[in-house]
C-alpha cells in the first residue's frame, strides 16, 4: 500500500522558487527593392522575387546576385541583400556571410541597418546569441518602416530565446504585439508572451512584476491566472474577470482570454494525485532521499488548496516496478513520478502504452520506440559533454584535446563529446587517459601534449652529438584548447601539473564534475581559468528565492552534501510536471529550472541548458547560459514489438538496462 505524505519537517516551508516558441513565422525581406517606375523593371527582377516566394532561394539568390553586379550605388547594396537573405534561407550562412561582407551601406542608414538585420539573424543562425543582440542594441532608424521594426522585435525575442533570458524575450515580444495589425498574428503573438511568462514560477512573477505593474505586469498577472488554473476554468472565469477590470485599458485580446485561453489550457495539466516510486532501501537509498526532499520542498511552496495527493511507493526491487505502476494506477494516480534505476525506467520503456504518464528519473537509450507518456529527466553527464563541444566551437576554437580517466564514465563522455564536435566540424587532434589513482600525472600530459617527443628529440641529439644541450621541451603548437574530463579533487591536482608542463595559456574546459558545488577561494584556486558548467541552482546568486541553495540549507543541512545537484533535480520533478504537455508539443519550449532550462528531444529525454563559469582567484564568475542548440537524439529506435494489452514489458536484462543505474557516474553522485 502506498504511504502518504512523509517528512512533516518540511510543512512549515511557505516559501517559492525563481526560476519558447521558436521566431514567430514570417520573415520580411531587409529592405524593398522596387524603386523604380514599374516601365523600368527588369523581369528578372520579378523572375527572382517569383523564386524566392516559391521557396527556390538558391536560383533567387544567384538571380538578386547578378542583377546586383550589373547596378551601382544603392541599388546595388540593396540587391545584393536579397541575396545574402536568400542564402541564408537556402541554408549557406557562409554565402550570406560572404556577401554582407560586400555590401557598402556608407551614408544609406536604413541599407546599413537592414544589413545588421540580417547580420543578427545569422549569428542567431549560429548559435550566437551574445552577438546578435549587440547587433540590435541600438534600435531601427526613426524613418523605418513597421515591417523593419516587427523584424528587429522578432530578432531581439529569439535571441534572448537562445541566451535563455525569459524575462528579455517576453518584453520585445510585448513590444512587438504593439505592432502587429493581422488579428491572427496578433493572437499568435500574445499567446507567446503568456506561454513565455508562464515558465517562470509563480513567485518569479510576482517579485519581477512593476510597481505601478502598468502593461507589462498586466501581462505577468494574466499569466499567473492561466498558470495556477489551467485546470480549472470555472475558477478561474471570476479571476479573469477581476483582472480586467484591474487592467481595463490592457491590450490583451478577448479572443485570448476566451478560445486562446483553451488551447494554453490543454498544455498546462495540473495532476491531482501524484505516485512517487523511489527505493527506500540498497545503493540509491540517499540519492532517493535528495531527490525526495527536493521535491517536496517545492511542493510545500504550493498554495494548500492547490497541492496534489503523493502516493509513496518503495521501489527498491527494481524488478517489481511494473507491478507498482499498476497499483499506482488502480490507486487513481494521474503521473507517476519514477522510478529512479535504469533497469525500472528500461521496463517502462517497453511498456508500449502507459495508461497514466511517467516522469522518470532516468534516461536510457531507446530499444524500440517508448511510449508517448513516458518523460525520462537526468542530470546526464552526456549533456554536459555535449555542451563543452559547443561552447569550444562557438569560442572560435576548431582543433581540441581531450583528457579522460580511465574506466566507462570518461570513455563515455569522451565518446558524447567527440560525437558533437565532429558534428560540429571540429577535429579531435588526441585524446589520452590517465589513472584517477594516481596523483602525479606527468606521464599523460606529456603524452598528450607531445612533451615526450619533443625530450626524445632532445636525447637523441644529445647522442648524436656528444655532448649536453640546453634544452627546454615545447608543446604541441596545433592545439586550441583542452577538454578536461575529472571530478574536482583530482582537477585541482591536474590543472597545476598542466601549468608546469607549458599549458597555461591553453584554454581549459570542463563539466560540472570539476567544481565541487561549493564556493571554496583556497581549495580552487588551482583552478585558475578553467571554463566550466553547471547547474543555476549552484551558481546563480538566489540569496531572495525561497528554495534557493543557501536558504534550503538552513532547514534541510544534508543538501550540501556530495548530493546537493540532486535536491535542484528534486525541485524541478515537481515543478515540470504541469509542463509536460507543453514542452512535448514543442520543442522549442522549456521551464527555467533549477537545474538548468529544461526542454524535451524528439523521444521525451529531457535536456538542460546550464550555466557557464570561469574560476578566478579561486571563485567561479558567471558567464552566462549555455545557448540553445540543435538537440542530437541520436538513432532512431527499431520498430516496435507491441505488447498486448494489459501484459507487463519484457524484463530488462542488466546490460540493456545499464548497470551503472542511476546517474551514471555524473558529478551529482560522486565528487
Amino acid at each position: 500500500m502506498p504511504r502518504h505524505i512523509p517528512p512533516p519537517r518540511l510543512y512549515w516551508l511557505l516559501l517559492a522558487a525563481l526560476p519558447l516558441l521558436l521566431l514567430l513565422g514570417g520573415c520580411e525581406s531587409t529592405v524593398e527593392t522596387r524603386t523604380e517606375p514599374a516601365s523600368q523593371i527588369d523581369p528578372r527582377l520579378s523572375r527572382a522575387e517569383g523564386l524566392e516566394a516559391a521557396g527556390d532561394n538558391l536560383a533567387a539568390a544567384e538571380l538578386f546576385l547578378q542583377l546586383a553586379g550589373e547596378s551601382q550605388g544603392a541599388r546595388q547594396g540593396r540587391l545584393r541583400l536579397r541575396a545574402a537573405e536568400n542564402y541564408l534561407r537556402a541554408g549557406d550562412p557562409d554565402r550570406a556571410e560572404a556577401e554582407i561582407r560586400r555590401i557598402d551601406a556608407t551614408g544609406q542608414p536604413q541599407l546599413a541597418f537592414a544589413r545588421r538585420l540580417l547580420e543578427a539573424e545569422l549569428a542567431t543562425t549560429r548559435h550566437h546569441p551574445d552577438q546578435a543582440l549587440a547587433l540590435l542594441q541600438a534600435p531601427p532608424p526613426a524613418d523605418s518602416d513597421r515591417s523593419t521594426r516587427i523584424r528587429y522585435h522578432r530578432l531581439r525575442a529569439e535571441a534572448f530565446r537562445l541566451a535563455g533570458d525569459l524575462l528579455g524575450r517576453g518584453r520585445e515580444l510585448e513590444a512587438l504585439d504593439s505592432l502587429l495589425q493581422d488579428p491572427d498574428a496578433r493572437l499568435a503573438n500574445q499567446l507567446a508572451i503568456i506561454q513565455t511568462y508562464t515558465i517562470l514560477s509563480d513567485q518569479a512573477l510576482q517579485r519581477l512584476t512593476p510597481s505601478p505593474p502598468g502593461e507589462h505586469g498586466g501581462w505577468m498577472a494574466l499569466a499567473r491566472i492561466i498558470k495556477n488554473h489551467g485546470n480549472d476554468r470555472a475558477r478561474a472565469r471570476p479571476l479573469i474577470d477581476a483582472w480586467r477590470q484591474r487592467f481595463p485599458a490592457h491590450p490583451a485580446l478577448p479572443a485570448l482570454l476566451d478560445g486562446a485561453y483553451q488551447k494554453l489550457k490543454g498544455q498546462y495539466r495540473r495532476p491531482s494525485r501524484i505516485a512517487i516510486l523511489l527505493p527506500e532501501e540498497g545503493r540509491y537509498a540517499r540519492v532517493a532521499r535528495a531527490l525526495r526532499d527536493g521535491f517536496l520542498a517545492a511542493y510545500y511552496q504550493e498554495p494548500v488548496e492547490q497541492r496534489p495527493q503523493l502516493l509513496f511507493y518503495d521501489s527498491s526491487d527494481p524488478d517489481r516496478i511494473w507491478p507498482l505502476y499498476q497499483e499506482a494506477v488502480a490507486a487513481g494516480a494521474d503521473l507517476v513520478v519514477g522510478p529512479l534505476d535504469k533497469q525500472g525506467v528500461a521496463q517502462l520503456a517497453r511498456a508500449g502504452e502507459l495508461e497514466t504518464p511517467v516522469l522518470a528519473l532516468n534516461q536510457v537509450a531507446p530499444e524500440v520506440p517508448p511510449p508517448a507518456d513516458l518523460y525520462q529527466f537526468s542530470l546526464s553527464p552526456e549533456d554536459e559533454a555535449r555542451q563543452v563541444a559547443e561552447r569550444a566551437w562557438l569560442d572560435g576554437f576548431t582543433q581540441g584535446l581531450v583528457m579522460i580517466p580511465q574506466g566507462r564514465w570518461g570513455e563515455r563522455l569522451s565518446r558524447a563529446f567527440r560525437e558533437r564536435w565532429e558534428a560540429l566540424g571540429g577535429t579531435l587532434l588526441k585524446q589520452q587517459a590517465y589513472d584517477p589513482a594516481e596523483n602525479d600525472f606527468s606521464q599523460p600530459i606529456q603524452a598528450l601534449l607531445n612533451l615526450d617527443r619533443s625530450t626524445a628529440r632532445h636525447r637523441q641529439l644529445q647522442r648524436l652529438l656528444g655532448e649536453k644541450l640546453e634544452f627546454e621541451p615545447r608543446r604541441r603548437q596545433d592545439a586550441q584548447f583542452l577538454f578536461l574530463v575529472a571530478k574536482s579533487q583530482k582537477a585541482r591536482e591536474i590543472r597545476p601539473q598542466l601549468q608546469f608542463h607549458h599549458a597555461a595559456d591553453l584554454p581549459l574546459y570542463a563539466t560540472s564534475a570539476a567544481y565541487s558545488g561549493r564556493v571554496s577561494p583556497q581549495a580552487d584556486r588551482d583552478l585558475e581559468g578553467l571554463v566550466f558548467l553547471d547547474i543555476p541552482w549552484l551558481l546563480v546568486d538566489g540569496e531572495d528565492d525561497p528554495l534557493s541553495r543557501q536558504r534550503l540549507a538552513r532547514v534541510l543541512p544534508e543538501s550540501e552534501s556530495r548530493y546537493r545537484r540532486l535536491y535542484a533535480m528534486g525541485i524541478d520533478s515537481y515543478r515540470l510536471l504541469p509542463h509536460l504537455a507543453r514542452l512535448q508539443n514543442d520543442n522549442a519550449e522549456m521551464v527555467a529550472g533549477e537545474s538548468g532550462n529544461l526542454y524535451l528531444d524528439r523521444i521525451n529525454h529531457i535536456h538542460r541548458q546550464l550555466v557557464w563559469a570561469r574560476m578566478e582567484e579561486g571563485i567561479p564568475r558567471l558567464l552566462g547560459y549555455a545557448p540553445r542548440m540543435d538537440v542530437p537524439d541520436g538513432p532512431a529506435p527499431p520498430a516496435p514489438e507491441t505488447p498486448a494489452a494489459g501484459a507487463p514489458p519484457p524484463a530488462s536484462g542488466e546490460g540493456t538496462a545499464g548497470a551503472d543505474g542511476v546517474m551514471d557516474g555524473g558529478a551529482a553522485v560522486a565528487e
